[in-house]
């Protein structure tokens, strides 16, 4: 299996194990398949710059990115490391210890000797463009000398603190690949390193943290066991980590827990290592946490600290997974998570919290979801005075709406499309009935409200208002034939006269709604890229559009398309006109549904 492991610069130098040579150093074959040197002097100036950076502070250790190598051998039989990946560090550490004038390995180019010769005696007298190889190298080495000679103008012991600190204290991932021992035909061999090295560099994919963590672990608990039973065990392991993988790739079950989008994500169960961890977010610092969890001076008890990390992992994914399948924990929880930009902190928080009885946890989710909505009032809160909160309460009533009707359709919030849309623009606030807003002037606009408001009410006879503020008692208003030859009128104009197209509009909407206002019962949630589009139509254009978005399969959220079915009033079926009833209803469906919700948090007694 790959060994993996942290090494002092130092040691992939000079080590226990390198090999009687004169001099006695390593050597690094970089494979004929690879393209040559190619850094630029920013690559150049920032690894140096990194290093200074790390010398400055307290940290005890920094590690550089992975070195990935394939052990060989030489024409005399003596250990060569063959290079899949790091090529570019390794070379540059080399010019930079040869500068300096230290001890460092030898790189050795397949095929390509002199390059090989040309590294190794490189100095400024000796610089050279004949090949790209000679130019980038002798690139890097002038920006060496440049960075270090501004460091050391006025400090004569920079060099040995720089040297000190590179080899003791900045470490490397090491990352060797035993597999290939397992083969025997020299060209399956061969296949497999350009296949391992294309998938490293080919559009840039580096070694992630969960592949790291899995060669880590896997290497660890093989001690003790004897081929037969390393294989099975690993074998185990590899299926358990491929079904967690798999499992998590559902894009319901990612999307319950995360906001990240999923085709971002090469690595599904590193989300889990990230929750054990609880580290900062540099690059493989996961890895290097479960590293630390793992060594010790007992290869035995490595092993043991091991199995128990990948118990724990498997525990953890067994915790989301159960809340994921339990009904209401999905929607407690996926409500809560749906309002964080970084659920990590959450869902650790939430793991936490879940180590008691699956009664007392489904209680505390409760109380978490009554917690982030303590800020809301239903009968102050306004379009005006709290959008972030009227997106809490949009939200929970769809949860909640939805979590009734599963019941008989098996058919749950679905978070996946909630979040997508979160990310691609986001959700908005939409008012059912239109805005008195203020006057439109552009003229492609003008000219498409009046087509989709002629297309909408030129079939519609009449329609049933309400008179004055008695809700029971309504009156039928003729749509006469003045609305649509304004329209078409309209239509006609090459340029369509702004003041006569907004006076036409406002008798429509005075026409069609009751008075807009910007409270509960006139709001719904849409996405923005939807709401840019029903901006200002009166309700039917806005109904009318609604459904054919959700017939064309765009994800309208539960409460919103109810709302321009006419779910909420029974006995008002005509579909043209948002009635009081129909906001009465609406409010009270809010109301009713959200009840348990805002009720006074209970008082933890024990």
């Amino acid at each position: 299996m790959n060994k993996i492991e942290l090494k002092p610069v130092g040691k992939i130098i000079l080590n226990e194990n390198t090999p009687d040579r004169n001099p006695r150093f390593e050597h690094y074959l970089i494979p004929y398949y690879q393209r040559g040197y190619r850094w630029s002097e920013e690559h150049v100036s920032a690894l140096l710059e990194d290093i200074h950076n790390f010398m400055l502070t307290d940290e005890k250790k920094y590690c550089l990115q992975p070195i990935v190598v394939v052990p060989a051998t030489d024409e005399n039989g003596l250990n060569v490391w063959e290079v899949i990946d790091g090529q570019q560090r390794l070379i540059t550490m080399h010019i930079i210890f040869n500068y300096l004038n230290r001890p460092k390995y030898s790189i050795l180019f397949e095929k390509r000797g002199k390059s090989t010769q040309f590294l190794e005696n490189l100095s400024p007298e000796t610089f050279n463009d004949g090949n790209p190889d000679f130019h980038f190298m002798s690139q890097a080495y002038g920006t060496v000398k440049d960075w270090f000679d501004d460091k050391t103008k006025n400090d004569v012991g920079y060099i040995d603190e720089f040297n000190s600190t590179l080899t003791k204290k900045v470490e490397i991932i090491w990352y060797q690949i035993e597999e290939l021992k397992q083969l025997i035909d020299l060209d399956e061999i061969e296949s497999r390193k350009i296949d391992i090295f294309n998938r490293l560099n080919i559009g840039k994919i580096p070694l992630t943290d969960a592949e790291l963590i899995r060669a880590l672990l896997l290497s660890k608990i093989k001690h003790g066991l004897s081929d037969r039973e390393a294989i099975l065990r690993q074998a185990e392991i590899s299926n358990e980590w491929h079904r967690i993988e798999m499992e998590l790739r559902q894009e319901d079950f990612w999307y319950f827990l995360h906001n990240k989008a999923l085709e971002e994500t090469s690595s599904t169960i590193e989300f889990i290592f990230k929750l054990i961890a609880n580290n900062n977010h540099k690059k493989y610092s996961t890895y290097l946490w479960f590293e630390k969890q793992v060594k010790s001076e007992s290869p035995e008890d490595e092993k043991k600290n091991a199995i128990k990390l990948w118990n724990l992992t498997k525990e953890n994914f067994g915790k989301l997974k159960y809340w994921f399948e339990n009904n209401e924990l999905y929607h407690h929880l996926g409500f809560i998570l749906a309002l964080d930009d970084s659920p990590t902190k959450t869902i650790r928080n939430m793991i936490e919290n879940s180590n008691c009885s699956k009664s007392k946890f489904k209680a505390w989710a409760l109380e978490e979801v009554k917690t982030n909505i303590l800020d809301v009032d239903l009968v102050e809160i306004n379009y005006n005075n709290n959008t972030k909160g009227l997106k809490k309460i949009f939200l929970l009533h769809n949860i909640v709406t939805s979590a009734v009707t599963q019941k008989l359709q098996k058919n749950r919030f679905p978070f996946n499309l909630y979040k997508k849309i979160e990310k691609d623009g986001g959700w908005s606030i939409e008012h059912i009935h239109a805005q008195q807003s203020k006057e439109m002037k552009e003229q492609n606009s003008i000219r498409k409200w009046l087509e989709d408001t002629y297309d909408v009410i030129k079939d519609i006879k009449k329609i049933d208002v309400e008179v004055g503020d008695q809700s029971e008692k309504t009156t039928s208003i003729s749509i006469n034939e003045d609305y649509k030859d304004r329209i078409s009128n309209l239509l006609f104009q090459e340029r369509i006269d702004e003041e006569e197209f907004n006076q036409l509009r406002n008798d429509l909407i005075q026409t069609f709604d009751s008075e807009s206002v910007h409270i509960l019962d006139n709001l719904a949630l849409l996405s923005k890229y939807h709401n840019s589009s029903l901006n200002n139509a009166i309700f039917p254009v806005k109904r009318k559009k609604i459904l054919e978005l959700e017939k064309e399969g765009s994800y309208i959220p539960i409460t919103t398309k109810n709302i321009f079915l006419k779910y909420y009033t029974s006995s008002d079926l005509q579909p043209y006109y948002w009635s009081k009833v129909d906001k009465e209803n609406y409010y009270k469906d809010i109301e009713e549904k959200l009840e348990p919700y805002l009720t006074k948090l209970a008082v933890d007694n024990e």
